[in-house]
């Protein structure tokens, strides 16, 4: 079939290679592998505003296996910066040798990705020239690019002969057009996840809209409408001092009552990459609010108490 309006100049080759003479690789491990990186090609295509198509192209090798995907669009230009980042991210470890992480997320790593993303996708439509360094150092740390890599290194570690992968972009005629880079496989395991379990964000200045309250049994979930996209969550009520204040009547429940509090988010990725909320627990609450009535709680003094303290003694280690 003719291709028209497309050229392949950008290529992306993805070598595995073994510890023996053959070219065989397990047909699971194989696609398995194959999906995390096209998924992370699309993904980053899509960051970046950049259109394009993947293409397999059959590849053979004596001692190893090698996939080769061919990539068409409208400008091979901003293909290569896809690929380039691609591979940069995808040789950078995720954890330490100890296996901890080596780097712990923020939210504030998060908003500052999304502002470094929207930036550097400007300037490459303006012809911009290399690739951010602290822009790859964001991708890579991020929990969905961690994911796809640790699939990646997972699967291709239980392929015992597979002694090393490596990455090369090829131009046209299947030539080298930028460095190799390549993982080896006593590194592997600085890839692959211990846990999909996730740090739990802690929201110090949440507000829940009470729907139903749960008194007396500690083991159901509380409803309310979190403030943070006005979402209707389940969560537990740790705060037994409200519970008993409620309880002696000296909170009063009706519809429509706030609750200003301290909230624990338990979070998971999911096998796509994605951040999931799995658990809400409310620590303290700090004042109820209806209408314009407002009354903070003893413990919600305590609480506003030592973040008080906890901003002084950093205007002190500031300035002293």
């Amino acid at each position: 079939m003719k291709n028209t309006g497309m050229t392949f100049s950008n290529k992306l080759e993805l070598r595995y290679h073994f510890n023996e003479k053959t070219n065989y690789l397990d047909a699971l491990i194989r696609h398995r592998c194959e999906k995390e990186i096209l998924t992370m090609i699309r993904s980053l295509a899509d960051m970046l505003d950049v259109k394009l198509t993947v293409y397999s192209e059959p590849a053979s090798m004596p001692d190893g296996y090698r996939e080769i995907w061919a990539l068409a669009g409208e400008n091979p230009r901003c293909i290569s910066v896809i690929l380039n980042i691609l591979m940069q991210i995808w040789v950078r470890p995720t954890l330490s040798v100890g296996g901890q992480r080596l780097s712990e997320r923020t939210e504030a790593d998060d908003a500052l990705m999304q502002r470094e993303v929207a930036r550097f996708r400007r300037d490459l439509k303006l012809h911009a020239a290399g690739v951010p360094p602290r822009l790859v150092e964001l991708l890579a740390s991020s929990y969905r690019f961690c994911k796809y890599k640790s699939n990646f290194f997972e699967a291709v570690r239980g392929c015992m002969k597979v002694k090393k992968v490596s990455f090369r972009e090829l131009n046209e005629h299947n030539r080298i057009r930028s460095g190799l880079l390549e993982v080896r496989r006593e590194q592997f395991d600085y890839f692959v996840l211990r846990t999909d379990e996730l740090p739990p964000l802690v929201d110090k200045n949440a507000t829940i809209e009470i729907i139903s309250p749960v008194l007396k049994d500690a083991r159901y979930r509380w409803k309310g409408i979190y403030n943070k996209g006005g979402a209707t969550i389940d969560f537990y009520m740790q705060d037994e001092e409200f519970k008993k204040q409620m309880i002696d009547d000296k909170i009063a429940f009706s519809s429509g009552v706030c609750i200003d509090c301290v909230l624990e988010i338990s979070r998971r990725l999911s096998e796509l990459g994605e951040v999931v909320h799995t658990n809400y627990i409310v620590t303290t609450v700090i004042r109820t609010r209806f209408d314009k009535m407002e009354i903070v709680t003893p413990q919600g003094k305590r609480h506003l108490r030592k973040q008080e303290a906890e901003r002084e003694q950093l205007t002190l280690d500031l300035f002293g």
